[in-house]
């Protein structure tokens, strides 16, 4: 669960996740299209995204924040940083985190 491209100077680069006690910060550069980010965060919030069917029931709620040098989409439920960011790149590509 690296987190070494967040700061909170600079901001962030590309996609990154956090736990945190109850769920997982997922952490996006402020120039992720913020139409995008609002249909991900309303699907998932009523049980209407396409992420795996065994994903979904483990998602209690998610609350979208921007904050200085980055978007924070935060996430609660039973869910790893893992899980999150690899949903994440299949359900909504175009959130996905860049590839080298």
């Amino acid at each position: 669960m690296p987190n070494d491209k967040v700061t909170t100077t600079s901001g962030i680069t590309e996609p990154a996740a956090a736990a945190f006690d109850g769920g997982v910060d997922l952490l996006l550069p402020p120039s992720t299209p913020r139409n995008v980010l609002d249909v991900f965060v309303t699907s998932c919030n009523i049980g209407a995204c396409d992420c795996d069917t065994a994903f979904v029931p483990k998602i209690a709620g998610v609350e979208l924040f921007e904050e200085p040098g980055r978007l924070r989409v935060r996430i609660t439920g039973a869910v790893t940083p893992g899980e999150v960011l690899a949903e994440m790149g299949s359900s909504a590509p175009q959130l996905r985190p860049s590839q080298p």
